[in-house]
């Protein structure tokens, strides 16, 4: 007997896309069950939605691009939600890419950022983004056009490159630093420039576009989109770390997140045969599957670079055995 005949997952802007993939391939894999329902509603909302309790109205699953803090697991162990797994699905990473034979010298996260961000702060006021060339954010900096290609907005890869990117530049700049508003401080981090040096595509034309692009132009890709261009793209580093395989596996690379679901073990049905839902450790086993996680598989097709082979293989025994998580 379940509560519910359907799996409710919370994401964060960077997650949905993934939330939507793993339930899409969790109903084509296990036939007749009803699709799960992924919802976004940002990574502080998420895990309050989680934490908020047990029962059929709070979800089931959550996805995220970082660790649960200790705070958080003590609200949800107040709120009743003390049974939590824990799983890795991978490592996502956000790569500035120019076209081979275009190379680019490394920046740092402030120089993109005052490269693509609406406004700038001038004289403490903030002002329409005047910056036309490279150069004219640093020296040794090329004198081409800016012009860079991104994800579409409201998309996984976009809130990676919000976050990862643009947010983590604007971090140095005082007059935005000292803006105590949170959402108006986010909002002057992240608008990007909407005057033809910032085009938006959909993030599995990315790649095609910048290829076809004028000459010069970056674009935000994954890494595999980098790896699958055959050498046709190259990355630019970044705060002076080129992402690599192994860069992105240690996160030296800072714009690399490892991606987590965690998930209530006590939603899942009694040895009564009771419970709020149905379908929460299958979730789990098909999400760190080797059709899912491993290298060729669709998590990597949708972005995220693999564990390595000893960790997946660590993530699969918690999946199959529903271990809780120990801390």
């Amino acid at each position: 007997m379940t509560l519910r005949d359907r799996l409710m997952i919370v994401t964060s802007s960077a997650t949905i896309g993934l939330g939507e993939l793993l339930s899409r391939s969790f109903a084509e894999r296990f036939e007749g069950v009803v699709p799960p329902q992924a919802t976004r509603l940002g990574s502080v909302r998420a895990m309050e939605a989680f934490c908020a309790g047990i029962g059929p109205q709070t979800p089931d699953l959550l996805l995220l691009t970082r660790r649960l803090p200790r705070a958080v697991v003590e609200t949800c162990a107040a709120n009743g939600v003390r049974d939590i797994i824990e799983v890795q699905l991978g490592l996502g990473a956000v790569v500035l890419a120019a076209r081979r034979g275009e190379a680019m010298p490394g920046l740092t996260t402030r120089q993109v950022f005052e490269a693509l961000a609406a406004e700038r702060p001038v004289d403490e006021e903030f002002v329409p983004n005047p910056s036309r060339v490279w150069s004219d954010l640093g020296p040794g900096l090329p004198r081409n056009e800016i012009r860079v290609i991104l994800p579409a907005a409201g998309s996984g890869p976009r809130a990676l490159f919000d976050d990862l990117v643009m947010e983590a530049g604007c971090r140095y700049v005082r007059d935005i630093r000292l803006l105590f508003e949170a959402a108006y401080r986010r909002a002057k981090c992240i608008t990007a420039r909407n005057d033809g040096r910032v085009v938006n595509v959909p993030y599995n034309q990315l790649a095609a576009a910048l290829l076809a692009a004028p000459p010069g132009t970056l674009g935000a890709v994954s890494f595999e989109q980098l790896t699958a261009s055959g050498g046709n793209l190259v990355p630019v580093a970044l705060d002076s770390v080129t992402p690599t395989i192994a860069a992105i596996g240690s996160l030296d690379y800072e714009q690399a997140r490892t991606f987590f679901v965690y998930a209530k073990r006590q939603h899942s049905r009694n040895q009564q045969g009771v419970g709020v839902v149905r379908g929460i450790r299958e979730f789990l086993i098909e999400s760190v599957s080797e059709h899912a996680g491993g290298p060729g598989g669709y998590l990597a097709v949708a972005g995220l670079v693999p564990l390595a082979p000893a960790d997946r293989a660590a993530q699969r025994r918690i999946a199959d055995e529903a271990r809780l998580m120990s801390r």
